[in-house]
């Protein structure tokens, strides 16, 4: 919805380029994003655009392709641990054996889970970095200051940046790994320990934040969109009415607290992807 309302040149989403480098994440984001613009004024090369964008919109599938395979390994971890062995001692009953060893440590899950809080993270910088593009005059390719018909006199979604950015500051604190913070304990004993509880809880409060961050941009992109008076993507299109279902156009301020609760919802629901994925087939 951003790269279509900020006319954003989609050469750097070329299968070709994507499959040069090799990496399956990135490969997948961009094709995604090909099917969410496809069919609209963007994607059939109508509209007039820079020859070269920002990175916060030209490194997309890299950046989000990333995130997809660091969450791929992180599941495959997951699943690994799941059916495997952790207890201590492990018996062998059919070779009448057991073995006293360490199949209990936590690492192996707490080094992928610290990846998993610190990529969603990064979506999270990824997406505001977009959200401030929208909200500039300077850099927005037209849209009026702030999405508002009344710069000047209204805030707009001005505000809306401020609510995102202090998330993003929250989760960038809690992407601190914790598999690096090992406290001895038990006489020195168990003198290194994955910390791996702590990871587990604060990514809970990362994805938390991620849902409203990514919310407020959505929000955004929906409103700058419908300031543009060309034709959108299905995907795209489809994703727009979604929101519009549970947040109306921005015409004069109003307070914006209702506004980003109803779009953290919105995104933790899934509603939009289900519904794009109606419309354009499965993004997986």
């Amino acid at each position: 919805m951003s790269l279509e309302a900020l006319k954003a040149n989609m050469g750097p989403y070329n299968p070709k380029l994507l499959d040069a480098r090799g990496f399956p994440g990135g490969v997948r984001s961009a094709k995604s994003i090909k099917m969410l613009i496809a069919g609209g004024d963007l994607a059939e090369k109508r509209l007039k655009i820079k020859v070269q964008d920002a990175y916060s919109m030209r490194s997309t599938p890299q950046v989000i392709g990333s995130a997809h395979d660091a969450l791929t390994y992180a599941r495959k971890q997951i699943e690994t641990e799941m059916n495997g062995v952790g207890d201590n001692p492990v018996f062998f009953p059919d070779e009448d054996l057991q073995i006293s060893g360490a199949n209990f440590q936590g690492t192996p899950i707490s080094v992928p889970m610290d990846l998993a809080g610190m990529v969603i993270t990064m979506v999270c910088v990824l997406s505001e970095r977009r959200m401030n593009r929208l909200n500039n005059p300077a850099l927005s390719e037209g849209l009026p200051p702030f999405l508002t018909k009344g710069a000047g006199m209204f805030s707009g979604m001005m505000l809306s940046q401020y609510t995102a950015d202090m998330q993003i500051t929250e989760a960038r604190i809690l992407s601190a790994p914790a598999s690096v913070l090992s406290i001895p304990a038990a006489a020195d004993q168990e003198d290194f320990v994955s910390m791996g509880m702590n990871t587990a809880i604060k990514n809970m409060q990362i994805l938390d934040n991620a849902y409203g961050i990514l919310g407020i941009e959505l929000m955004a992109a929906a409103q700058a969109l419908d300031f543009r008076d060309f034709k959108f993507g299905k995907g795209t299109e489809k994703a727009r009415k979604v929101i519009r279902k549970h947040v109306k156009f921005l015409d004069v301020d109003r307070p914006l607290y209702v506004d980003h609760t109803a779009m953290k919802a919105l995104v933790k629901s899934c509603e939009i992807l289900l519904e794009v994925e109606k419309e354009v087939g499965s993004l997986g």
